[in-house]
């Protein structure tokens, strides 16, 4: 038997036993199974003060490169569920999958969003999507593993405003709005690529109708927002209190609003006008109901 025969055999004999070492380590599709977690270097905070994770109940959605969603809910045990309907893998080669987790509802393969309109829901606020890196998984190795450096992270950004009272303003009753001018504030997030899309126009973003409130100090429901550059790293703000107008400006020393980011401003209402604090960028805020009416005034 010449050399090149013998070649020839021992590489068919090496593709068949490679093959059935494949065959023997798969057996069958194999179901993923996921892990998640929030990043807790930029997510909110809980009431009591511990950091924020997700819940029972909570949907976290898988995209697959199949172009398919697959729809993951907490259990009470801190498992994920698949709802019999898991992704499978068929062979042994890596897959790539993100994740997000939004309360919005998707209208197709988007979500429409609307900063001028804000609700919350279970804690959340509507328009607060999280997002992940990208995780690869196989059928060896099929947790998907959205923890650590992989964790869910807020893209959008966050201003959560502490109203105080200064000179010649003895309680904060007569505070009946406020609003952030001149904003981008519609955009879409794509489901199935994660990604995030400002539109061009912009608006306003006025709280109006704000009820209940008294004392020296009141802490404003955190609003959402698109990241985007503002004029001059400054947002303007009017505050409304007993009918007269107040006009100052917000800073955002990070060059905008950047993706992820909270910034919290005290505002002192004084008779002679507004005093506003340096910017702090803090943990992310949690989203605890409106006292008042977010809605747009173009």
């Amino acid at each position: 038997m010449n050399m090149k025969r013998i070649f020839l055999y021992t590489m068919l004999a090496a593709g068949l036993l490679a093959s059935c070492t494949n065959d023997e380590n798969l057996n069958g599709p194999v179901a993923a199974q996921i892990t998640a977690g929030i990043n807790q270097a930029t997510t909110r905070v809980s009431v009591d003060g511990n950091s924020a994770s997700f819940t029972d109940g909570d949907k976290i959605n898988v995209v697959a490169p199949d172009n398919n969603t697959y729809v993951y809910t907490l259990q009470s045990d801190g498992t994920w569920s698949d709802g019999n309907n898991p992704y499978y893998f068929q062979d042994t080669n890596p897959v790539s999958f993100q994740a997000w987790y939004a309360t919005a509802t998707p209208q197709g393969a988007t979500i429409s969003i609307d900063t001028k309109t804000q609700t919350v829901t279970g804690g959340w606020n509507q328009w607060d999507i999280l997002v992940t890196p990208t995780v690869t998984a196989s059928a060896s190795s099929p947790t998907i593993n959205f923890t650590g450096d992989n964790a869910f992270q807020h893209i959008m950004s966050q201003v959560a405003l502490i109203f105080k009272t200064g000179d010649g303003i003895s309680d904060l009753t007569s505070l009946t709005a406020y609003a952030l001018k001149s904003l981008v504030t519609n955009g879409t997030f794509n489901t199935q690529n994660c990604t995030l899309t400002n539109e061009a126009t912009t608006g306003d973003v006025s709280i109006s109708g704000i009820s209940g409130v008294s004392g020296s100090e009141y802490s404003a429901t955190p609003l959402i927002l698109l990241p985007q550059a503002v004029t001059n790293n400054q947002i303007a703000l009017e505050v409304t209190y007993n009918g007269q107008v107040y006009k100052a400006n917000l800073s955002t020393p990070t060059g905008g609003l950047q993706e992820g980011y909270s910034y919290a401003y005290t505002v002192t209402i004084k008779n002679n006008g507004l005093e506003i604090s340096d910017t702090e960028i803090e943990d992310w805020q949690p989203a605890t109901g409106y006292q008042e009416n977010v809605e747009a005034e173009l």
